[in-house]
């Protein structure tokens, strides 16, 4: 049974069991009674976003934290006098900007605790040492290599991986020239990091693509499933060099990729080429019929792991009829904006609608 929210305060809310099962798992039936919650009690907005926030913002940056951290992090924030809070809503949906200015003491809390551990026991040099194997793919077939800690790397033609056998107690990173798949064994003691001439790559347990060449000037990283943190690799040497504090890297969620550009040197967040299903649904979901339009984005959402960002409001009187079973998310979202008579563009891997509405 759901308690009485009404007096509950920004930190009751970060540390309650319902509240952070909808934030952080997603949890469809908690997910229900928070959105009915809002609607009825439009004064919690404040709090609730705080709170929101301050949870989405936690796991954004620690890409290696555990929930026992989480929990931690937040009760030793909390203990603090809080000096500043701001707040940025970037619409009335609660999609947070990632540059939301927290309580006082959390940067430097989590940033002590968390991030300099990690680049200065863990990273340690970006140059591999002469005790790692090298596998060459001089063949035109994708080679599948075995890693020590159970990982798998699907090494593509004309590519070059370099890995110790086995891993070191505290790190585990390989260096890639080159393209290749990496399936990766979870182990959130020991963060598995993949290097390229231009940027390197952190994570836990997921599956995802880096394509790095030395030759060519640009690089990218595409997620297929878990979570990724993507750093530029001058950055990493800069501040290992020089003991500097690291700053969380671009994060990346399933069907998002980081793109490098050599003529700019920086990396952009976009959505991969063609956004494949997260979670499995019948086909017959998507045959719409009269259906509300907030529906048809939620699912959307749901299967595909975007953030569709659009004017509720605004689109209230706009209804779907349409049978969108084989058609991939891109069709999708142009026939829907077609029979809506509204337009998308895609902003940080963000699907943005711009509607004049359906009246």
């Amino acid at each position: 049974m759901h308690k009485n929210y009404n007096q509950f305060s920004i930190e009751e809310l970060i540390q309650d069991e319902s509240f952070r099962k909808w934030i952080i798992e997603k949890d469809s039936e908690e997910s229900v009674f928070w959105e009915n919650w809002q609607k009825n009690n439009p004064n919690a907005k404040k709090n609730i976003g705080v709170a929101m926030a301050f949870l989405l913002n936690l796991q954004e940056k620690e890409t290696h934290i555990s929930e026992k951290e989480i929990e931690h992090y937040i009760g030793q924030v909390i203990n603090q006098t809080p000096t500043k809070n701001i707040v940025f809503w970037k619409n009335t949906y609660f999609r947070i900007a990632a540059s939301i200015i927290f309580l006082g003491g959390l940067s430097l809390a989590v940033y002590n605790m968390s991030f300099k551990n990690s680049f200065e026991e863990e990273l340690g040099s970006v140059k591999p040492l002469e005790k790692y194997i090298e596998n060459k793919n001089a063949t035109e077939n994708v080679q599948i290599i075995k890693l020590s800690d159970g990982s798998e790397v699907s090494l593509f033609p004309k590519s070059t991986i370099k890995y110790p056998n086995p891993f070191e107690d505290k790190k585990r990173e390989v260096f890639l020239n080159g393209k290749a798949i990496f399936d990766v064994a979870k182990n959130p003691s020991k963060p598995f990091w993949v290097h390229t001439h231009k940027i390197s790559t952190q994570v836990l347990g997921t599956i995802f693509t880096v394509t790095g060449f030395d030759e060519n000037e640009n690089a990218n990283v595409q997620v297929k499933s878990g979570r990724v943190s993507v750093y530029l690799q001058k950055d990493l040497k800069k501040n290992n060099s020089k003991n500097d504090e690291i700053k969380a890297g671009l994060v990346l969620l399933p069907n998002q990729q980081a793109l490098f550009s050599g003529s700019d040197v920086r990396l952009i967040k976009a959505l991969v080429e063609k956004p494949e299903p997260v979670v499995d649904v019948p086909k017959i979901s998507f045959v719409f019929d009269e259906t509300p339009i907030e529906k048809v984005f939620s699912l959307l959402e749901k299967v595909y792991g975007v953030t569709v960002i659009y004017d509720k409001k605004n689109m209230e009187e706009c209804f779907l009829s349409a049978s969108l079973e084989e058609e991939s998310l891109y069709e999708k979202i142009d026939l829907i904006c077609k029979i809506t008579h509204a337009t998308y563009e895609i902003v940080d891997a963000q699907i943005v609608i711009h509607s004049r509405g359906c009246r």
